[in-house]
Parts: C-alpha cells; structure tokens; sequence
C-alpha cells in the first residue's frame, strides 16, 4: 500500500471515530447548502436552481431533501423544476416554472376587467347578467366605457343579497362582486396584468401564511361566483327581479343628479321559499 492510500485510510478511519467529524460529515452530505451554494456544481450559471433550493431549505424542507437527493443522483434541471414546481404547487402555492420563483411568491390572478373586449369572449355565460345593467360588447367592444352606475346598481343589490338568508342570492352576491372586481380579495379582484405590476409578497414564513390564506379564501369565493352566476342565468324570474332592480337603481341616481351618495331603496326578489329552484 503506498503513502497516498495509507494516508486516506488513516485520516478516514480518524474520522469515522470521532462523533464530530461524523455529524459534521453528515451535515455535508444532507444539506451542502449549510455553507453556500456552488453554481458551477449544479449547472446553474443564472442562479434560478440556487434561489430554489434556498427557498426549499427555508420553507419547504422536505422538498429540499428530495431536491438534493436527486441532484445528487444526477437528475437534470428539468427533472429537478419539475419535482420544485410541483412539490410547491402541492402546498397551495402555484408555480409552473423556477424561473418565476426568485420574484417572490407566485399569486393566481381571478380579476376580471369589463372593458376588456377578451373577458366576453373567454367568459360568454356572464352577457346575459351584464345585459340586465345595460352592457353589451357587441356594439363596439374593443372601444367600451362602462359607467359608475353600472358599478353603484353591483354594490346595492351584492349588499342586499348578501343580507338575505338564501344561500343562491348570497353566492350571485359574489358573482357580482367579482364582476366588478369588489370582493376585498386582491386575488379576485386583479387580473394578472395588475398582479404583475405589484411588489410580490417573498419567500418568508409569514408571508407564505397570509398567500396561503389569500388563495384559499380566493377560491372560496369562486366557487361562490360561479355557482352563483350559473343559477342566477338558469333562474328567469330572478333574472328579471335582478333587471327591475337595476332600472329602479338607475332612476334613483338620475333623481339625485350630482351627489354620488348611493341611492337608498327598496329592492324587490323573488321568495325562493314560494318559488324553489
């Protein structure tokens, strides 16, 4: 045996012998990033995998083990993404690419915009329940205005639905706050253009927390939305209450000409009890 190997022998079992050496070794095996990150190891010369498995190790740990083990492997970086993506996704968390990671916490975008040509054409099913406050995209749709009292007749009958004890008129409530983009959920109100233009939330345990809670009460909501406006265009006669609503609405605001103070009147509904769904 000459020197070389004798020396490794030796220095390997001086090791194996002593618990520090031994715990220390384990720590670099199990979590290499205790003491930074190489780039050029893993191929990663913009950083996207090393903002990953920092945010793994802090907030995700058993996806960073994972994500380690499989590096280790000699996975490849598209196995690795997609391992990450999913791994967060599973969370709550929707992400689709590390590339968007380092940007902070990814947030889905429900908002819609009424002006917008392209929402009548992704979304159909809500022209008729537009067509009540008199918006139509047919006339011209890429040059729409839609007017502050389309806004004020959503706010009174949203507020008067939601007060009342069916759980039909509560959830078209939603619809129509989603329609005007006022539910208090930033996830329901903007669309993914403004979502982009806002400071996203980072990659910390508190802010993680409130995204989570943000999504999950998102998308309490539009499951509320959808049934909503589904029964509210399968109902006729509610469709017509709703109508009837809005013009009494309309006229009240002529009446009061310039004061912006929203219109205090009696809304007339059909009794679900008397007439069922």
């Amino acid at each position: 045996m000459n020197d070389l190997l004798q020396t490794y022998t030796f220095l390997n079992q001086a090791m194996q012998s002593d618990s520090l050496l031994c715990l220390a070794q384990a720590v670099c095996w199990l979590d290499p990033l205790w003491r930074g990150y190489d780039e050029d190891f893993y191929h990663d010369p913009d950083g996207i995998l090393s903002a990953a498995l920092v945010v793994t190790r802090q907030l995700f740990p058993d996806l960073y083990v994972d994500a380690i083990d499989k590096l280790r492997q000699g996975a490849t970086y598209a196995t690795v993404d997609q391992l990450i993506c999913e791994g967060i996704s599973n969370t709550g968390i929707p992400l689709d690419n590390l590339e968007y990671l380092p940007y902070g916490i990814p947030l889905p975008a429900y908002g819609v915009e009424l002006n917008d040509a392209d929402f009548y054409t992704t979304h159909p099913e809500v022209i008729p329940i537009l067509a009540c406050f008199g918006i139509s995209p047919e006339a011209n749709p890429y040059h729409m205005t839609i007017p502050d009292c389309v806004y004020t007749a959503a706010e009174i009958i949203a507020t008067d639905l939601a007060k009342r004890p069916e759980e039909q008129y509560q959830q078209v409530a939603w619809g129509l706050l989603w329609l005007t983009s006022a539910t208090n959920n930033s996830i329901c109100d903007w669309d993914a253009e403004l979502m982009m233009e806002v400071e996203p939330l980072a990659w910390e345990t508190n802010d993680l927390a409130f995204a989570r809670v943000m999504i999950e009460e998102a998308d309490e909501i539009m499951g509320d939305v959808l049934t909503g406006l589904y029964w509210l265009t399968s109902e006729p006669a509610v469709m017509q209450a709703m109508q009837d609503n809005i013009h009494r609405i309309y006229k009240a605001i002529q009446k009061k000409g310039k004061n912006n103070d929203a219109p205090n009147i009696r809304l007339k509904w059909v009794d679900l009890a008397i007439c069922p769904e």
